[in-house]
């Protein structure tokens, strides 16, 4: 290429309002199981009471990708989205650490690494602190601790229920992505790979196993020191609720993608081989940084509503969710908290159509129904953050897990409730 022409390039790109300087390698909002900076388990069940060989567990594993150490900050949230416990994983270079979460909640042994080769890790203790491990237990099962009284931070249930954030970090510490102080630790390189496995070793409720990639969440730009404000074209970010709010570009500190907000999911529902399908959902909860614990139950109240749901059976029949029988009260709205696990037979589902088909699909626009309280002066109100995993089992021997299929990206606009189901209009920057 001539001279000439590389300036006849560039000016046709500035006068198209494009500067080489706002475009990023992988600029994109599309989520793929890409070396990211930040990796999220969106659901993990754990039989705390069982003995190992029988309890239902979660297994992560976390992978650097890269030649050099990296260090790991790992968060472990309620699912009402309180943030209870933090620690940090060394991972030197090409290295893997796989993470059973029995151990941590139920045993109280953390993963032991490090120290790293700089000095400003030391080694993870191998156990966990027991004033710290019996909250642990209390927030995930009970939704009590002793810090927030009797105010609620996660809801009740047998098993220990919650999910799971893991970022690249500059330096071990006990910040969590809710105290803007940790966006001074947070960095952006996209190293990070992983994936989870579900267990349920005992054969009188499942004898069963799945498993699926980590959601990979990508910084954009990439790379850079820890603590600096970078302009991103992200319109918002995936830790948009935390990050400090001083200007438009230390919002968006984080520069990791946003998640979507409509679905399509999979089901088989009864038939020959009994099947039983799960969705677990992960949903961006309300409450932003500089909460207190009794601002916990909105992540389960009626700013969690969902804008609208519908089953499609295999020959498009569609149904909705059942009305009230009485006439002028709505029906009471479908709430799901920031993590959860529903079987595709709850009453919170559309009904199966009369056609006798067990499969089909869900149209899920899981995007918060009342206004969002996520607003900026650049973008005003935006849609809220979503992932879904089907889980489908049969003849209680078989798993299979994946993620449901997004009909659009973080950047795409919320769909309108009642419009036409389909793919979202491209809004990658």
């Amino acid at each position: 290429m001539t001279p000439v022409r590389v300036t006849a390039v560039f000016a046709m790109l500035f006068a198209l309002g494009i500067s080489a300087a706002t475009r990023h390698n992988d600029d994109s909002c599309d989520i793929g199981t890409l070396p990211a900076a930040t990796l999220l388990l969106p659901y993990f069940e754990v039989d705390i009471n069982a003995a190992q060989t029988f309890a239902q567990t979660t297994i992560f594993t976390v992978v650097n990708v890269s030649s050099a150490e990296r260090i790991a900050r790992i968060t472990i949230w309620t699912d009402l989205a309180y943030p209870i416990a933090t620690f940090s994983i060394v991972l030197t270079g090409y290295d893997a650490q796989s993470i059973n979460l029995y151990d941590i909640i139920a045993r109280g042994r953390l993963p032991v690494t490090g120290p790293t080769a700089s000095g400003s890790c030391a080694a993870t203790p191998s156990d966990v602190p027991q004033p710290i491990l019996t909250d642990l237990r209390t927030a995930l099962t009970t939704g009590r601790t002793q810090a927030c009284g009797t105010n609620i931070v996660g809801l009740t249930h047998a098993n220990a229920i919650g999910y799971i954030t893991i970022d690249t970090v500059a330096t071990c510490g006990t910040s969590m992505p809710n105290d803007p102080a940790y966006y001074s630790e947070l960095l952006y390189d996209n190293v990070l790979t992983g994936d989870y496995e579900t267990l349920n070793p005992n054969p009188a409720t499942g004898n069963f196993a799945g498993g699926d990639p980590l959601v990979h969440i990508r910084a954009i730009p990439e790379g850079g020191p820890a603590g600096v404000v970078t302009k991103t074209n992200l319109p918002y970010t995936f830790y948009d609720l935390y990050t400090p709010r001083g200007t438009e570009d230390s919002r968006a500190m984080d520069r990791r993608q946003p998640l979507p907000h409509a679905f399509l999911a999979r089901y088989i529902q009864g038939g020959a081989g009994a099947f039983n399908t799960e969705l677990h959902i992960w949903r961006e909860g309300v409450v932003p940084t500089g909460a207190v614990c009794a601002d916990y139950k909105a992540n389960d109240g009626t700013a969690m509503k969902v804008s609208e749901m519908l089953r499609f059976d295999e020959h498009e029949n569609p149904t909705i969710a059942v009305f009230s029988l009485i006439p002028g009260i709505p029906p009471p709205p479908v709430i799901f908290p920031a993590a959860s696990s529903t079987a595709t037979s709850s009453g919170l589902f559309p009904p199966l159509s009369t056609s006798g088909d067990v499969g089909g699909f869900f149209y899920l626009n899981l995007n918060n129904a009342t206004p969002s309280p996520n607003t900026s002066a650049k973008n005003g109100a935006r849609a809220t953050q979503n992932w879904v995993v089907v889980s489908m089992k049969a003849e209680g021997r078989y798993q299979a897990e994946y993620g449901a299929t997004p009909l659009g990206n973080g950047c795409s606009p919320a769909p309108a409730v009642r419009a036409t189901i389909g793919p979202a209009p491209d809004k990658t920057p």
